[in-house]
């Protein structure tokens, strides 16, 4: 179905002529990116009914208030994802929209796409991001969706990302995400769930290499397309469990640099203990992805050191692909002007410089509130239980701090000649 239908699928007036004039309606905005533009900025439902009908007037469109409000009604639980969606279409909607969440329509995702506009996505996270703007009437009464294929098909994969962010998990990633996002010209994807949904088939599905990169590929696209007309460098801060598809990055973003943040383990389980993120709790990924033996009824710290173990292991196995830098928690914030900003391509410039340095000053995962250090109290509240399967993941550490350490050896002479 193309973008000139639209589904019914809420409870619309049965009259021939409401279903043909939301049909005549529908074609008339998924045809004009303005319109889009005019109905996506309403927030308030009584609002956008009443443009709504005010434009399908202007064109000659008998359009009932009430056929309106039927398919703009809240979804609070997140039910529509398992229901069709009003439009189907068989390629990516116009500039302005974005891939909002995956749906499970069969052995391979389908995406729900929704309207942002220009506006940057300042927000800590992409899902805090979506909460905003899926819930507006525009989106709910045009919730679009593509198929994995028609994703693929549609794709413009030109230009690659300026950089991946991997990370151990409370490491500091978010804020090296809030830091990118700071120049009004960057784009910042952080951990994204249609991202996730695709490297979650590609790793599950065993397809074909080649599928997996597309699908890859065409997902970050879709992601990081430019709806502002102003974008120049597009970042993704990645699931922390997603540096175990290592292999799948480079082999779609060969030319994309990527950093690892890690901090010291000890930290990350006492963080994992107060708030377990779903890789260190066994069951919620596929033993596909995370295999550890005996997990089922595994002390809970135990199976989390053992993740964090995978990850680092999984970091050292595949270095030599290239394109890597290490960055450890204690070089936070300073890192991501003097190590990170470069490996990805450019050096801060006064004003940049400044933003980033303003929003190292705030809780990443909380901007209104400033950054507390919280290195000394995790140090003070280490349970037995961590201190007792420390070993487990301490040695991968070590090894990382001793490739990071190498490498900006390395680095040092080559960044002595470039600046004389």
């Amino acid at each position: 179905m193309t973008d000139a239908t639209m589904h019914h699928g809420h409870d619309t007036p049965g009259d021939p002529s409401a279903h043909a004039g939301m049909a005549a309606f529908a074609a008339l905005v998924l045809a004009d990116e303005a319109l889009q533009a005019r109905l996506g900025a309403i927030e308030q439902p009584d609002a956008y009914v009443a443009d709504a009908v005010a434009i399908a007037a202007a064109h000659g469109i008998a359009l009932g208030v009430e056929a309106i409000r039927a398919t703009i009604r809240p979804d609070p639980l997140g039910i529509s994802r398992w229901m069709p969606s009003p439009v189907t279409l068989d390629r990516w909607p116009s500039r302005g929209w974005l891939p909002a969440r995956a749906v499970q329509t069969g052995a391979k995702p389908a995406f729900d796409w929704a309207w942002f506009g220009p506006g940057q996505l300042d927000a800590p996270f992409y899902e805090d991001s979506v909460r905003r703007f899926a819930p507006r009437p525009f989106n709910l009464m045009f919730r679009t969706r593509t198929s994995l294929e028609a994703m693929i098909a549609d794709a413009d994969t030109a230009s690659a990302p300026a950089g991946f962010i991997h990370h151990m998990s409370r490491c500091g990633s978010t804020l090296a995400a809030q830091m990118l996002g700071a120049d009004p010209a960057h784009v910042v994807l952080s951990e994204p769930e249609p991202l996730d949904a695709v490297v979650r088939w590609a790793m599950e599905s065993r397809a074909p290499l080649d599928e997996q990169v597309a699908a890859l590929r065409a997902i970050v696209a879709a992601l990081g397309r430019d709806r502002s007309g102003q974008t120049r460098r597009v970042f993704f801060k990645l699931d922390s469990w997603h540096v175990l598809a290592l292999p799948l990055f480079r082999a779609a973003f060969p030319e994309t640099p990527w950093v690892f943040l890690y901090r010291n383990p000890v930290e990350v389980l006492v963080s994992q203990r107060r708030q377990r993120g779903i890789h260190t709790v066994a069951g919620l990924l596929p033993v596909s992805i995370v295999d550890i033996p005996g997990a089922e009824g595994m002390a809970a710290d135990r199976y989390a050191a053992l993740v964090l173990k995978r990850m680092g292991e999984a970091v050292l196995e595949h270095w030599p692909s290239g394109g890597g830098l290490l960055v450890d928690y204690t070089e936070m914030p300073d890192a991501l002007i003097d190590r990170i900003a470069p490996h990805f391509g450019f050096m801060p410039d006064p004003v940049q410089h400044a933003a980033m340095r303003h929003v190292a000053t705030r809780d990443a995962k909380a901007p209104e509130q400033l950054f507390v250090p919280d290195t000394a109290a995790k140090r003070r509240d280490v349970p037995l239980e961590i201190e007792t399967v420390r070993g487990l993941v301490d040695p991968v550490h070590a090894r990382l701090d001793a490739l990071r350490k190498s490498t900006m050896k390395q680095a040092e002479p080559n960044t002595y000649q470039s600046e004389h």
